[in-house]
């Protein structure tokens, strides 16, 4: 707001009004403030040592790095200056941005700028302002390093006047030093995270006339595996090299279009396109690039290169701060669907937020006691229609969120170190349920699956050994489900511990048989006491021959090699007695029962053998 100063005789008031003056570069000066990101930053102990030696080598009680906003100026550091920052009607410094002179007021009551500035008449009650312009290389003026005092000054010479100029050229090279480290990627040079942020907020002010939309476009050069891989192998130095190979390859890629890097193995561009489909076909033109090898050092490397976009200023608008998380989900997405690329869409956050939300949870859940719980679905003999055993399935009933399914937050915990968090905790709940069970005189195999990342886990084994030795349940009655997969990446260690647990007493399930790799190997090699029969062949039953001839063949091989047969998915009358017509052991499904609570299990129980008799 411009003020008021009064001139002359209080008798005669003369009222005169000033305002700071507006430069004609304004725009282009504010530009490249904004751009070197110093507005509302943390201290910088660098300036603030600049300040307070100019204090002693002036003589003045206050010192300040000034930068002059768009209506406000800034400290960038202050010495003796309360206040973060002043409107800039009130600023001595605007007026110093007119000049490449230092502006000097030995006395701010003789001077009719400033003479009613708040400043002055209030606190802190300034007297004397000395401020050098800070110029950029392109000779834009960004404010002042300046000193000021509460008391008048008679003279300011050409010595201090030198003096001061030389702070400002300290502060100004300070200054570059942080444009450089605040906005370029130390290994590759490309304008880093924060610049690509910037760049986007201008862009979206500045798009196309021309009818196309502009996207953010991410390319992950390799992903974060592969570059671990490549550190492992042949060392941090050479996989920084390889990462500068990508950045130049995707650089020729794009022509004169800047790009950014983004992250450790993500580069980042913005292009144009009328549409989706336009765009798509600029992915698909850079996927083909892309998928030429990209050599180094005389190794040729074709990593699989990811890409994911999203469309700057649409109706859903995207805020400029979460741009590149949410390419971070686009990508996320294209390697979760084994695409080259995927166009963010609001839905693609909400499930990357979902999924976050579910794994933040997971150790709050194992420490409640009323969000997981055990349900157990019973396996029959299906000769006399006698219960086996249960097959124990985790449920999770989350406070917010809901019913969570297993389907969702175990393939998450997988990715993770939870998963053995809640493989624990299932155990320690089965056992403790098969005790109630055996204390009632119910003799019942409990079934308790576990991933692959149980079985490659040394101590698997020993956690197993040493609950069971807490506990009075038969080894015997308790059975380790695990699918074929768990075996295929590092079969040698997963057979020792197989064995090992097999040692304990415990029963050894292969799950999901038939729908694996090289099944017989497994057979041979696995010290398994039973073969779970895939639900997708017996839910096909009887329409299905050629799942027919599968069927008896796998229950024949299963046989013959000393395991008893499970058959999961059993789902009608027909299908059971098919099954129990071909020799299969035992069976589990909707048609004999659902999976229950443990409260549910003795009443079923009771009645079940003569219910299947019944319906049979």
């Amino acid at each position: 707001m411009p003020y008021s100063v009064t001139i002359g005789d209080p008798r005669n008031i003369q009222t005169m009004t000033f305002s700071p003056p507006v430069l004609r570069s304004e725009n282009e000066r504010l530009a490249a403030l904004r751009e070197l990101c110093l507005l509302d930053t943390p201290t910088d102990p660098a300036f603030d040592e600049m300040t307070l030696l100019a204090t002693h080598v002036f003589g003045t009680s206050m010192a300040l790095i000034s930068l002059v906003d768009d209506g406000r100026q800034w400290f960038k550091s202050r010495i003796g200056m309360a206040v973060r920052e002043t409107p800039r009607s009130q600023a001595f410094c605007a007026y110093a941005l007119h000049s490449t002179e230092p502006l000097i007021v030995l006395d701010t009551l003789q001077d009719i700028r400033f003479a009613d500035n708040p400043l002055v008449t209030g606190s802190p009650g300034l007297r004397f302002y000395a401020g050098a312009p800070l110029i950029t290389k392109e000779g834009l003026c960004l404010g002042t390093f300046c000193v000021l005092d509460a008391a008048p000054r008679a003279a300011f010479d050409a010595v201090q006047v030198t003096q001061l100029r030389h702070f400002a050229r300290l502060a100004m090279m300070r200054i570059e030093t942080l444009r450089s480290i605040g906005y370029a990627d130390p290994l590759t040079q490309l304008p880093n995270r924060t610049r690509f942020l910037e760049d986007v907020a201008l862009w979206i002010n500045d798009a196309p006339d021309d009818g196309r939309r502009l996207f953010a476009v991410a390319i992950d050069v390799c992903g974060h595996g592969y570059l671990q891989q490549m550190q492992s192998a042949f060392g941090a130095d050479y996989a920084d090299g390889f990462l500068m190979a990508a950045s130049r390859r995707v650089s020729q890629a794009l022509g004169p279009a800047p790009v950014y890097r983004i992250d450790s193995t993500v580069m980042a561009c913005v292009l144009a396109a009328r549409d989706e489909a336009a765009l798509e076909e600029q992915l698909r033109g850079l996927q083909q690039r892309f998928s030429v090898p990209c050599e180094h050092q005389g190794i040729p490397h074709a990593p699989a290169v990811t890409l994911g976009a999203v469309a700057l200023a649409t109706p859903d608008e995207v805020p400029t701060a979460d741009t590149a998380r949410v390419l971070g989900a686009a990508l996320a997405h294209a390697r979760a669907a084994h695409r080259p690329w995927a166009i963010y869409h609001p839905q693609l956050d909400a499930a990357q937020q979902r999924a976050f939300r579910i794994l933040a949870a997971i150790p709050g859940a194992l420490a409640a006691d009323d969000q997981l719980q055990l349900h157990y679905q019973p396996r029959i003999d299906l000769a006399d229609g006698v219960c086996t055993g249960v097959e124990a399935l985790l449920r999770w009933n989350h406070p917010e969120l809901g019913t969570i399914s297993p389907g969702e937050f175990i393939p998450l915990a997988e990715k993770t170190a939870l998963i053995g968090d809640i493989t624990a905790w299932v155990v320690r709940a089965a056992l403790a349920q098969a005790q109630v069970w055996h204390d009632a005189g119910l003799r019942l195999t409990v079934s308790l699956n576990v991933s692959a990342l149980d079985l490659a886990t040394a101590g698997f084994a020993d956690l197993l050994d040493r609950l069971l030795g807490q506990s009075r349940v038969d080894p015997g009655l308790i059975e380790i489900e695990f699918t074929e997969s768990a075996v295929a990446d590092d079969p040698l260690p997963v057979g020792v511990q197989l064995r090992r647990l097999r040692a304990l007493g415990l029963q050894i399930a292969i799950d999901d048989f038939g729908t694996g790799h090289s099944n017989f190997s497994y057979l041979k090699q696995i010290p398994a006491t039973i073969l779970k029969l895939d639900q997708s062949f017996v839910r096909t039953l009887p329409t299905d021959m050629h799942d027919v001839t599968i069927l008896c063949a796998m229950i024949r091989l299963g046989h013959e090699f000393g395991h008893r047969v499970v058959a999961e998915g059993i789902e009608t009358a027909q299908a059971y007695e098919l099954l129990a017509s071909w020799g299969c052991d035992e069976g589990q499904g909707y048609w004999i029962a659902r999976p229950m609570p443990a409260a549910q299990v003795a009443d079923w129980l009771a009645p079940a053998a003569q219910r299947l008799r019944a319906s049979r």
